[in-house]
């Protein structure tokens, strides 16, 4: 890294703490568990910015992240009457197609990872402004941008039909 400080060790713990806790967020049966797990794992993510030293980028992740969305997240599970969801909400019939495309993009992501030099990128790189990271991410990126904005709210969709209350059957 340019700052010398880098520690991979340190990176390898992080990278375990947020796995862990994004493994929380999905295997809880409580969803405030869920919820206090995604904390977590936010600062994780906050703290892995800070040692790639982004600090600007790791204040953000917890002001937005942590403070506001997680907030958020919390009040509405608190306004909601269903405090644990069942594993048949999770595991079903879909998992059997879920699991192996899940593990085969891991594969391939994987394989894209350790073949390509992505590993000297860090060499090259610059600190662009915040002008040119603007005009890269809505010029350059925008499709990838608003893909991510798309994922979010079927995020969102997602959790809300998890959430709600089964309708009960007449």
């Amino acid at each position: 890294m340019p700052g010398g400080d880098f520690h991979p060790w340190l990176f390898v713990i992080l990278a375990a703490w947020i796995l862990i806790c994004g493994l929380g967020v999905v295997a809880f049966r409580r969803i405030m568990y869920s919820a206090v797990s995604m904390v977590a794992c936010f600062l994780g993510v906050a703290f892995a910015y800070a040692l790639l030293n982004a600090p600007l980028v790791a204040i953000v992740q917890i002001l937005v992240y942590v403070g506001a969305i997680s907030i958020v997240i919390i009040f509405a599970i608190m306004l909601t009457e269903v405090q644990d969801g069942s594993y048949r909400q999770f595991f079903n019939r879909q998992t059997v197609f879920a699991a192996p495309l899940a593990v085969a993009v891991a594969a391939v992501l994987t394989v894209v990872l350790v073949t390509s030099d992505i590993g000297l990128i860090g060499d090259k790189a610059l600190n662009p402004s915040v002008k040119g990271l603007s005009a890269l991410l809505f010029n350059g990126y925008v499709f990838p941008f608003e893909l991510v904005s798309l994922v979010l709210v079927a995020a969102m969709i997602g959790a809300i039909v998890l959430a709600r209350k089964e309708e009960e059957k007449s």
